[in-house]
This record gives structure tokens, C-alpha cells and sequence, in this order.
């Protein structure tokens, strides 16, 4: 696999450049030595990025181990900081890293889609936070996501494919993802390759693709 342009590996990369500065801000104890160890996150990132293994291979390297078992424990050390903005971001680079073992169980991929997670979920409640232009939706999808939206389709009872992507903020409102679609299935929790695949749209891939831009 062609790891070094793997669209997993360099949300990866973005991720630990984030989690560089997001650290500073994260209000936790320790915080040098968790900003050290991210630092040696990107150590480990660099030899997987350069392996050229095929997944079932790259996932049993011991940097890869390495990476992903240093990101879980950052998660676990920052758990306890304040949630605010900071530590959101942060929490969400963490848990992708963290997820890579299972986002690598996808092969190699040739679809934006598949470097990232959908869920889906039944929309518990909605409300307004710009006047005809934006609402938040709390998500169930067996736990809680907030879902801001300009569009109007998305009303509660109705349930919804959501793409899972770093936390951005409007006002004093974070958005945890994108919604993708309403779905007729009622399904909770998080979607398969193949529903991801069927679900893939172009601005939806597109979005995923300026991430790492």
C-alpha cells in the first residue's frame, strides 16, 4: 500500500500538527509531558508513513501499535480537563488515531469516504441558534452528537447519516460532524464500509479531502 499518499495516514499527520497546538491550550495537568509524547507520536506516524505495508501488515508494526497505544493513553490523561473547544478538538485527533487499527480493517482505500467514521442516529431534538439559517440537532446514535445545519430536512424523529469529523464552532455552539443524509433504516451507531460507500457524495468527499489541503 501506498502508506506515505494514504488518505488515513495524512488525516493522521493534520491530526498530530493539531494536537501540537490544542495541547497547549487543553487545561490538564502535566501538560509538557503530554505535549513530549505527542511529539512522539509523530515519530512513530513518520516510519508507518514510509513503511509501504498493506494493512494487515501495517497495523501489526510495532510503531503503528506504538502510535495508536500513546494516543489512547493522551486521551485517557486529558479526560478529566475542562470541555471546552480546545479539549474537544483535541479529543477528536486523539480517538481518530486512536481508531486507525479499525479504519486500516477497510484495506486500501480509493474513496475520502473511507478514511473517516459515519454514524447514524435518530434526531432527538432541534433548535434555532441563527434565525432561519442554522439549528442545532442532538443526535442519538446509541450516545449523543450535536449536529449544526443550514438545512431544514432534518427534523426530530427523523434519522440521519452523519459524517464524523473535527468539532467546529458557531457562536458558542460546537457541530461535531456533518449530516449526510435522513435514512430510512433506524439504525444507531456507526455504519459499515459498504453503507459508507453508498452513502459517499462528492461534497461530502470533498469535504473530507480539505482537511488534509
Amino acid at each position: 500500500m501506498d502508506t506515505a499518499n494514504d488518505l488515513r495516514i495524512k488525516l493522521a499527520e493534520k491530526g498530530i500538527r493539531e494536537l501540537e497546538k490544542l495541547i497547549q491550550n487543553v487545561r490538564v495537568q502535566k501538560r509538557k509531558e503530554l505535549l513530549n509524547r505527542v511529539r512522539t507520536m509523530s515519530s512513530f506516524l513518520q516510519t508507518v508513513k514510509y513503511s509501504y505495508m498493506p494493512p494487515k501488515e501495517l497495523v501489526e508494526l510495532e510503531e503503528f501499535k506504538n502510535l495508536v497505544n500513546t494516543a489512547r493513553e493522551i486521551r485517557r490523561a486529558i479526560s478529566g480537563a475542562e470541555k471546552d473547544f480546545n479539549f474537544y478538538q483535541a479529543d477528536y485527533w486523539l480517538e481518530y488515531i486512536e481508531s486507525l487499527p479499525e479504519l486500516m480493517e477497510r484495506g486500501e482505500i480509493d474513496n475520502a469516504c473511507l478514511a473517516v467514521k459515519f454514524f447514524s442516529g435518530e434526531i432527538a431534538s432541534r433548535s434555532e441558534i441563527e434565525k432561519g439559517k442554522l439549528w442545532l440537532c442532538v443526535v442519538d446514535c446509541g450516545f449523543r452528537l450535536e449536529i449544526v445545519t443550514n438545512s431544514q430536512e432534518f427534523t426530530p424523529g427523523k434519522f440521519a447519516a452523519i459524517v464524523y469529523l473535527p468539532p467546529r464552532k458557531f457562536g458558542n455552539v460546537v457541530s461535531r460532524g456533518m449530516f449526510v443524509s435522513t435514512l430510512s433504516e433506524e439504525i444507531k451507531g456507526e455504519l459499515d464500509a459498504e453503507k459508507v460507500k453508498e452513502l459517499c457524495k462528492g461534497d461530502v468527499e470533498a469535504t473530507i479531502l480539505s482537511l488534509v489541503e
